[in-house]
């Protein structure tokens, strides 16, 4: 007797978009469709492996994600189906913490990230936005991370047992911290999925501000304010302005969580303490005396005027 085994959603579509794209019929992409990609009709399965590789530059992929986008507004369906087969393994990749916080219900959270796809699927217009990939995963993220902050918002409510067995608040895991600061007022979701997706995540402030509709200073000054209310929120020091941000940071640091100013960007809600060169005091004088500098780099011995 065999055993049925029961898939996940994300298993689902990817069994779906791999019939829809064997023969006699596949799902394919006619011959200059897109330029950059072979000049005959490419299988969706074969065009997901090309958009993949390392070889495949940035326009080409943008382009032929646009074509798939305005083939699902206008078609749905199987259209639809080959879209998010094309870009699951980054609805996988966008996922995996949210499952990884709650394992039991990993499939009601991938079901949400593709109803998410979906609405954002309908909201997305493929002729005016960039990066249209990070935007659909990132869409797909943020409604799934709604569902995991719901049953966040359950664990240490008063029930049958006084003692529950999880602890009420979740420490730790910086994505636990900033759903539990938008169950509690301090900050929007909308700005704890901008702190998550450029802090914790891979995304840049210029691809964030690029998904939103805003210039990349703007995006900046968004996620400060917010880190600061997290900051104050958790009882930690004041955050360190600084006179002047790095370039780097808004034409796209490749990982958007290191500036040249060496801005701690690992957690969204842990900072360095208080040190002589963040209080502006220059170096410890415990340090002069080895330091290797030129004569004429040194400091003065004595900054008396």
């Amino acid at each position: 007797m065999i055993t049925p085994t029961h898939q996940s959603p994300f298993d689902t579509l990817e069994a779906a978009f791999e019939a829809l794209c064997t023969e006699p019929r596949p799902l394919t992409l006619e011959s200059g469709a897109v330029a950059g990609l072979p000049r005959r009709a490419v299988p969706l399965t074969e065009l997901r492996a090309i958009l993949l590789h390392p070889s495949t530059g940035y326009r080409v992929r943008n382009a032929a994600v646009a074509v798939l986008l305005e083939r699902a507004r206008a078609e749905g369906g199987r259209w639809t189906v080959g879209l998010a087969g094309v870009l699951v393994f980054g609805l996988r990749r966008a996922t995996s913490a949210l499952c990884d916080v709650c394992p039991e219900k990993a499939a009601d959270i991938e079901a949400e990230a593709l109803a998410g796809l979906v609405e954002g699927i309908a909201k997305t217009d493929p002729r005016r936005s960039r990066r249209l990939a990070a935007r659909l995963i990132w869409l797909a993220r943020d409604r799934a991370k709604g569902l995991v902050a719901k049953e966040l918002a359950q664990v240490g409510r008063p029930g049958r047992h006084p003692a529950p067995e999880v602890p009420a608040r979740p420490y730790g895991h910086p994505d636990l911290v900033l759903a539990e600061a938008v169950e509690q007022g301090v900050i929007e979701a909308r700005d704890a999925a901008l702190i998550a997706e450029t802090r914790l995540g891979e995304m840049s402030l210029a691809q964030a501000a690029s998904a939103l509709g805003l210039v990349a200073e703007s995006v900046r000054h968004r996620r400060r304010r917010a880190e600061t209310k997290v900051v104050a929120w958790l009882g930690g020091p004041p955050m360190p302005r600084r006179a002047k941000e790095p370039e780097g940071d808004a034409e796209g640091d490749s990982d958007g969580r290191r500036g040249n100013s060496g801005e701690p960007g690992n957690s969204a809600v842990r900072f360095r303490p208080s040190t002589p060169y963040l209080g502006g005091e220059g170096r410890p004088e415990a340090k002069r005396a080895t330091d290797r500098r030129p004569a004429a780099c040194q400091p003065p011995a004595d900054t008396r005027r």
